[in-house]
């Protein structure tokens, strides 16, 4: 992707946008009425007519708090080690901007992965550079994310806070430890150099270039810009667990921290699969039965899930989706930041 481009790649048409957002509509709807048809039509109503809406004040707040610290990660992507500082308004855009491909396009996360590499492009970093950077700092959220959940695993699983079935914790307390171990071995200095050579085959480039996004990662942690990003990957979250916690409190149900925590973990885990339109449809049914698998009543988690995501996924589509029709007028801007310092 060239410089020159004014407009990035697959940025979508007002009539696109207006489509993907119906298809997401129709589909979280179709999943709805599924789940609400199993708990029972009688109950879910019961349960939305008993809600506290003052709880949706928490909501909104926490997403704010959450999307507020996302910025701030993709600010810190640009500026570490002498890159263009663009702004907290401007890292907004971009941030917004990439949710948006999310909302769009089938392949969701693809599509937020070109338009903050072509934004980073617009900002003159060189093509290997730029990409190595999205892929670290989108790497840095899960890093903090695995963390967040193997801590919750353990303190469920040995029942030092809360109590679940090792069904539930052991697949995290297993899976992120080999996670990290790999990731270690990866980017070691002696390795990292060999593995993330291009050698021309599409799978092996892949591989080399999530590799490097990973030391990328290792690099940026013992440094103050890195220990900035990560202290924001935190707040984003913390404020997406507090959004579900409110929306939990909203139906008057209530769960230990890392149990809560760890009900969040499975939902969320739906979103790295490659599901259409951000997940819509999958991560709702799947944060549903994660609540249900530490005890809460199916009606009362589907409501529950239909207020947090009403707050983590709908409010921020009609801005996310303006910041991605209007994402050229951001490079535009990106474009007269300073060079990158050699």
């Amino acid at each position: 992707m060239s410089d020159d481009r004014t407009t990035p790649f697959g940025v979508p048409s007002g009539w696109r946008a207006a489509f993907g957002v119906v298809a997401a509509v129709l589909l979280v709807v179709g999943v709805g009425l599924l789940l609400a048809r199993a708990a029972g039509f009688s109950e879910v109503r019961d349960a939305i007519a008993r809600a506290d809406s003052s709880w949706f004040a928490v909501c909104l707040a926490a997403q704010v708090v959450a999307l507020s610290g996302y910025a701030e990660v993709f600010r810190g992507g640009f500026a570490w080690s002498g890159g263009p500082d663009p702004g907290l308004r401007l890292s907004a855009h971009v941030m917004l901007a990439s949710i948006g491909a999310t909302r769009v396009f089938a392949a969701g996360g693809v599509g937020a992965i070109a338009v903050t590499y072509w934004c980073f492009r617009r900002a003159r970093f060189a093509a290997d550079e730029a990409l190595v950077r999205v892929l670290g700092f989108n790497t840095l959220f899960y890093v903090a994310f695995g963390i967040g959940a193997w801590a919750a695993a353990l303190l469920t699983a040995t029942g030092i806070w809360g109590s679940e079935s090792a069904a539930l914790t052991l697949p995290w307390l297993i899976v992120m430890p080999l996670c990290f171990a790999a990731a270690i071995y990866v980017t070691q200095p002696t390795r990292v150099d060999r593995l993330t050579r291009d050698d021309g085959w599409f799978g092996r480039r892949a591989l080399a270039y999530a590799i490097a996004g990973t030391a990328w990662v290792r690099m940026v942690l013992p440094d103050p810009g890195g220990r900035r990003m990560v202290l924001a990957t935190i707040l984003y979250w913390v404020g997406n667990v507090a959004c579900l916690w409110a929306s939990l409190r909203s139906v008057g149900e209530t769960l230990p921290l890392p149990e809560l925590v760890l009900a969040f973990a499975l939902g969320q885990a739906a979103m790295i699969l490659p599901l259409p339109l951000g997940g819509v449809g999958g991560v709702d049914a799947a944060m549903t039965y994660a609540l249900t698998a530490v005890g809460v009543p199916l009606a009362l988690a589907l409501v529950a899930v239909g207020v947090y995501r009403l707050f983590a996924f709908w409010v921020p589509t009609i801005p996310a989706l303006a910041a991605l029709l209007l994402v050229p007028r951001a490079g535009t801007r990106l474009a007269r930041l300073e060079p990158v310092s050699s």
